[in-house]
């Protein structure tokens, strides 16, 4: 475990904090190749990803103690850049509806977590898991849409099927460690490393799903 929490743990989170540079280097290449709305949304989420990780940098550098409070910002915002992505990929009127009643609460729920729940020094779990299972749930609506009244011969050429995918993957997998990790950095920071290594590991996978979706968007 030590040997893990000195060598090897620093390069995990370093690969990590740069890893948007691969989905944004691709969408930078292709930004006169491509037209459509959710080329852009996709890659205006990712560069607000990278926005996010060199603000995170910068506190480091600069000595700051904690920087929980980025996550408060990052949790609403990319729910709704997402959303907005799903938005435009559905046609149904109610499913639209529906996603700016999503928004509007994931929104809400942001803030009051912050007043009345969690303080901004400590990671914002709650909001960060129900913004989770609300994408998950896109997700999987889109896969049921896909699977009803299928577009694409290969699926793998279907941008929203790819971030679909990567979606579920991505908040399924790193829910339980958002969950415990208030729990475990009281407990020692070494048992928050270990939750924050599997976010670390999700997010380069994630990444790179998303560099698919916009390689493949139209």
């Amino acid at each position: 475990m030590e040997f893990y929490i000195k060598h090897i743990y620093p390069w995990l989170i370093n690969l990590s904090s740069f890893s948007f540079s691969i989905p944004l280097l691709v969408g930078i290449l292709l930004i006169n190749k491509r037209s459509s709305l959710i080329f852009s949304l996709l890659l205006l989420y990712t560069s607000f990803i990278g926005l996010i990780e060199i603000t995170g940098q910068l506190t480091v550098y600069l000595g700051t103690g904690n920087n929980h409070w980025i996550q408060h910002l990052y949790t609403p915002i990319e729910y709704v850049l997402l959303s907005m992505v799903y938005y435009y990929s559905f046609r149904s009127r109610p499913i639209r509806f529906a996603i700016l009643l999503g928004i509007a609460g994931i929104s809400v729920f942001s803030v009051s977590s912050v007043v009345w729940g969690q303080d901004i020094t400590q990671m914002n779990s709650m909001p960060r898991m129900v913004a989770g299972a609300l994408l998950i749930a896109l997700a999987v609506l889109y896969f049921y849409r896909t699977a009803n009244k299928p577009r694409f011969t290969y699926l793998d050429r279907d941008p929203m099927f790819i971030l679909s995918s990567g979606i579920i993957f991505y908040q399924a997998g790193t829910a339980m460690a958002f969950s415990m990790f208030n729990a475990a950095l009281a407990e020692s920071y070494d048992a928050a490393r270990i939750c924050l290594s599997i976010i670390v590991v999700l997010n380069i996978l994630f990444r790179i799903i998303l560099m698919l979706a916009l390689k493949r968007a139209p």
